[in-house]
């Protein structure tokens, strides 16, 4: 059995042996999102667009150890399809731990939680195959029945069969939330990652016309994911992320979030932005 197999296992049974006894709360979710640059290309010319669905079904599992320590457990199944670029279509199975602690009492006191999850993913594009490792911690508080802030920090490291896809990355981020209405929520938040990001490049006919780049690029892998003479390579860069939705909360415990997401990155000699909308529907249960 691989390392992340094992470690699959290992926050299976460990959720398991301390939650069995405690019924699930679960939610699922179905989401369509238009994605621009879906090619993670840093020439204007090759960054294509396309429309992303993904669907998610999660439970979780607490145990209160105390009046203000909470443990919980998560497992989750899903999927994410992409109709023009089938290579990025794939399944997911993952886990996840995590404790929380409450300083005070009442709704408006600040909570400190740290969490560790891993989640196994299996692409029609095989090389993208592999797992995701992320472990974080994250501080919360409500000021008071409308507005709500989180701050957190995480650290990402992901596997696949092809060694491009060994990739890192840590960040901090920050986010509001604003309960403007009884059943409306805006929310905004902003991050910051550093590490290593996974690009594309057109190579056809033209790759000797930017020779610098092949100093920089790492783990340069030919890649048929968004057709032929295309190459992947990770890269050291930061990337600034920040998003806005708005969701209203309808009848029987659902949710419409619309949500817009902007991700710049920019590593050493090159840089690329994507652009994300998205709408999702989440029935919890």
């Amino acid at each position: 059995m691989t390392k992340p197999h094992t470690l699959l296992a290992a926050l299976l049974l460990i959720g398991a042996a301390g939650f069995v006894r405690a019924g699930p709360t679960t939610s699922a979710s179905l989401s369509a999102a238009w994605e621009e640059n879906i090619t993670h290309t840093t020439f204007e010319a090759e960054a294509y667009d396309a429309m992303l669905y993904e669907g998610n079904f999660e439970g979780q599992w607490h145990s209160q150890v105390s009046h203000d320590v909470l443990l919980n457990f998560g497992a989750n199944a899903g999927f994410e399809s992409c109709p023009r670029y089938h290579d990025l279509d794939r399944v997911l199975l993952g886990a996840e731990v995590g404790i929380q602690r409450k300083f005070g009492l009442g709704p408006l006191a600040p909570v400190l939680g740290a969490d560790l999850s891993y989640t196994g993913s299996a692409s029609r594009g095989s090389e993208r195959s592999g797992a995701r490792l992320l472990a974080g911690l994250k501080w919360s508080r409500r000021w008071n029945e409308s507005w709500q802030t989180v701050v957190a920090a995480d650290y990402m490291a992901n596997t696949g069969r092809a060694r491009v896809y060994h990739y890192s990355n840590h960040g901090l981020s920050l986010e509001t939330h604003y309960d403007f209405a009884e059943h409306w929520q805006l929310t905004a938040g902003c991050k910051r990652e550093w590490g290593e990001q996974v690009a594309y490049a057109w190579i056809g006919g033209r790759g000797a016309s930017y020779p610098y780049a092949y100093a920089i690029w790492k783990n340069t892998t030919d890649s048929g994911t968004f057709g032929k003479n295309w190459q992947v390579y990770t890269m050291d860069a930061h990337a600034d992320i920040a998003w806005i939705s708005i969701s209203p909360v309808l009848a029987g415990d659902r949710s419409l979030p619309l949500r817009y997401e902007q991700t710049s990155v920019v590593g050493r000699g090159e840089s690329y932005k994507v652009r994300l909308l998205s709408l999702s529907f989440v029935q919890r249960f």
